[in-house]
């Protein structure tokens, strides 16, 4: 079986199974005749959802003109792209790279809990401004014992759920369908059309689901609404899940007290966005999930699923089509 791969996916991989002929990709001639495809994480350094870079756009329209394709392990953890739902038609099989990041995305949500919990967005502003002001009454709440809205429980919702409830906080979990018990750290849990009504006496609401037709637009008005006055926001999601004009009114209203923008509509960030200067919220360029050990728990995903193609079976994070 011939494998598309770049030279950097190849290093991370390791050994190939016996059988399996790799075929180096070069953006300037990219090879064909290939069964499989691993499109790695190097490919998209230094580009934004909207503007890939070149050479991963190049390698995108490699495995759309191979006819020969039968499966693509993407590195995103989400499959959300066009490209993506036009190869699932064809019949290609996709696999993601969900759980090769999750762990840092989850540390960079809890940590803006934790910053945003203790003002840090005020400090930040004041520094900027070379002002010493000191903290008067009322100070923050104790983090301890407020409850957290975790919208998605694949790999990061897991585990941020898991690191609230070590600081003493209290995660209700949402999902795509019921579990039968909460996961470990977790009070309890529903279903995303449940998020409503879930939402009272919330102090957070973090958000780490995929982008899907039921995620999408998740969050408006009446769901920020529903939250009480001075909870906080956390998207490390995709932006389209977010009413954003929603979510922006609510900042400048101050029903929102804070928020941690990681991901937007539209990336990068135009110069001109509301959101540079939106009160009390750090923003950041997509930037919750790098981290030096991506690329070898991504390449591990993939050697991982390269052994159940091979054997006919079903992958880890098959996309369905």
């Amino acid at each position: 079986m011939r494998l598309l791969i770049t030279a950097a996916g190849l290093q991370e991989v390791g050994a190939l199974p016996p059988g399996v002929e790799p075929l180096i990709f070069d953006p300037a001639a990219p090879p064909r005749g290939f069964r499989a495809a691993f499109l790695s994480r190097e490919l998209y350094f230094g580009g934004s959802r909207d503007r890939p870079p070149p050479a991963w756009l190049a390698f995108i329209e490699a495995v759309r003109q191979e006819p020969a394709l039968e499966w693509l392990q993407i590195h995103s953890a989400g499959a959300d792209r066009p490209v993506y739902r036009e190869l699932l038609a064809r019949g290609v099989r996709i696999t993601t790279g969900a759980g090769a990041n999750a762990v840092p995305v989850a540390q960079t949500a809890v940590g803006m809990v934790l910053g945003l919990g203790r003002g840090l967005a005020g400090w930040i502003a004041a520094q900027a401004r070379r002002e010493w002001r000191p903290v008067t009454a009322p100070f923050p709440p104790d983090l301890q014992g407020q409850k957290a809205v975790v919208v998605g429980l694949g790999p990061v919702g897991l585990e941020v759920g898991r690191l609230l409830a070590a600081i003493g906080m209290l995660p209700i979990g949402i999902s795509r369908r019921p579990r039968p018990a909460p996961p470990p750290g977790f009070i309890t849990t529903g279903i995303y059309r449940e998020l409503p009504a879930l939402l009272a006496g919330v102090s957070w609401l973090i958000l780490c689901c995929p982008l899907s037709e039921e995620t999408r637009g998740l969050v408006g008005a009446a769901e920020l609404a529903a939250m009480p006055r001075g909870s906080f926001l956390i998207n490390v999601s995709r932006g389209h899940v977010v009413d954003e004009a929603a979510a922006l009114a609510a900042l400048r209203e101050g029903h929102l007290a804070g928020a941690f923008m990681d991901v937007f509509a539209e990336e990068p960030l135009p110069p001109d966005s509301p959101w540079w200067d939106a009160p009390n919220c750090i923003v950041a360029p997509h930037a919750a999930g790098p981290s030096a050990g991506n690329l070898a728990r991504a390449a591990a995903i993939f050697r991982r699923n390269l052994d159940l193609f091979l054997a006919g079976e079903r992958m880890i994070n098959e996309v369905e089509p």
